[in-house]
């Protein structure tokens, strides 16, 4: 039922070009494939436990167009998000 109301979607195949790019910051042609899948779309927010590949590389965190985070990481930033959310 949450992932139903959630609106958590299954992205498409991302483009070549895009997968290419991404192969350059992670150096993992699957991690790769996952995170152009990402950045293709429009997220809000990217959960992971990789932290070799994602959470602890730098020219990720500072290419990226969203945040990137664990799963406790984001539950912070979602209770922080509802905060500001009008009532």
């Amino acid at each position: 039922m949450l992932l139903d109301q959630s609106g958590v979607a299954v992205l498409p195949q991302p483009v070549e070009e895009t997968v290419q790019a991404c192969i350059q910051i992670v150096q993992h042609p699957e991690d790769a494939q996952v995170l152009a899948a990402a950045w293709s779309s429009d997220i809000d927010y990217f959960v992971t436990l990789d932290y070799q590949h994602f959470l602890e590389n730098p020219a990720l965190i500072q290419a990226a167009q969203f945040p990137i985070g664990t799963l406790g990481d984001f539950l912070d930033w979602f209770r922080t998000m509802l905060k500001s959310y009008p009532h």
